[in-house]
């Protein structure tokens, strides 16, 4: 079967062995809260993926991420959107000597990052936290709370997104904080009952009076602005969160195709629509180096977000009908996968919440994430 072959030999030369290993682990367990998904990324040197060479990690460009991110959604789901998070995270850390430092450390010691933007509150802006920092000393004092939050139990730092006050003025600015996960004052809470994702380990960590030194608190200064360093976060981030759920669709066409299910129609129509959606992907993904950082750049990369969602939802629908009832009532295997895909939807920035804002930028105006 040669469906994703070029995926699979990338992730061969990034993370030699690891596939296989996963395969060896029953879906079941990989899709659960105590998937060994993790531990096995981290044990290949996966942490350090995107991390350049010049700090030691495998230097990794955006398309070859790609493509590992899509072998890591059609093995587990989980550990896909976990291991999306952090690679995400490597690529928006602001540069500066404590950044360097930290890099090096993922890429050495092969430790993880958390992603602590999402707060749980329906309709609110990524870009408004209400995770605040005070002026304490010679640095700042957390608190809040940062939910669903992925890598909450394996993760080594929290990277989180916090609106400071400023005592000079008393106005307020959006920054990024990184926080040891050993932190007094950081406590990790079940966030729910939840069957979707489990093994991504995504809870809600809560930070009371947390201390963080001046140097590990960098500025993302007006978030309305979409300025280079946000504008760099969310183009890396749509492509790869788009393509780890294209994946997700893929583990379930790969098992149409060695199940032979459905007509010879049906599975070219299921492996088309996804080649299709990885290639506009890489077209996006390549041209990144003279976008990246620029509206234009962002604007693009949620066009083609938007399209591989619907995609991912109607592939991933038709392969598991195509599966039939015993995969998707009793081995589990079809619900766990459908539900993941549809995932996709609900990261930010939504679709619906996003059309105005990129209606009014094809007529020129400035393009805000709300």
């Amino acid at each position: 079967m040669t469906f994703m072959d070029e995926e699979r030999a990338t992730f061969e030369k990034f993370l030699p062995g690891l596939e296989q290993r996963l395969r060896d682990v029953p879906i079941a367990v990989l899709e659960s809260g105590e998937s060994p998904g993790l531990r096995l990324l981290r044990e290949h040197g996966g942490p350090g993926l995107l991390v350049p060479t010049r700090y030691g990690g495998a230097g990794a460009d955006l398309i070859e991420a790609l493509r590992v991110q899509r072998v890591l959604g059609a093995r587990s789901p989980s550990l896909a959107l976990a291991a999306n998070m952090h690679h995400c995270t490597v690529v928006a850390m602001p540069p500066c000597r404590v950044t360097e430092e930290l890099l090096t450390e993922v890429a050495s010691e092969h430790r993880y990052l958390a992603s602590g933007f999402g707060e749980g509150r329906p309709a609110a802006s990524v870009l408004k936290p209400t995770m605040r920092g005070e002026r304490h000393g010679d640095g700042w004092r957390l608190n809040g709370a940062k939910r669903p939050c992925s890598l909450s139990l394996s993760m080594d730092y929290l990277t989180a997104s916090v609106m400071l006050t400023l005592p000079d003025t008393g106005g307020t600015e959006m920054a990024l904080a990184v926080v040891p996960a050993s932190s007094p004052g950081l406590e990790v809470r079940p966030l729910g009952a939840t069957g979707v994702l489990p093994g991504s380990e995504t809870h809600e960590v809560v930070l009371t009076d947390v201390d963080v030194p001046d140097g590990h608190v960098s500025s993302f200064g007006d978030p309305q602005s979409l300025n280079a360093a946000l504008a760099t976060a969310f183009h890396v981030f749509e492509l790869m969160v788009s393509a780890s759920y294209t994946g997700v669709a893929g583990g379930l066409v790969e098992e149409v195709l060695r199940r032979r299910r459905g007509t010879p129609g049906e599975r070219v129509e299921l492996v088309g629509a996804l080649e299709a959606t990885m290639a506009s992907l890489e077209a996006v993904a390549r041209s990144a180096p003279a976008a990246i950082g620029e509206p234009a750049g962002v604007a693009r990369a949620l066009h083609v977000r938007y399209a591989a969602q619907r995609t991912v939802e109607r592939v991933a629908a038709h392969a598991a009908e195509l599966l039939g009832g015993t995969s998707y009532l009793i081995d589990g295997f079809g619900v766990g996968y459908l539900t993941a895909a549809r995932a996709l939807a609900f990261h930010p920035p939504a679709r619906g919440a996003m059309a105005e804002p990129l209606d009014r930028f094809l007529y020129g105006e400035p393009l805000v994430i709300p």
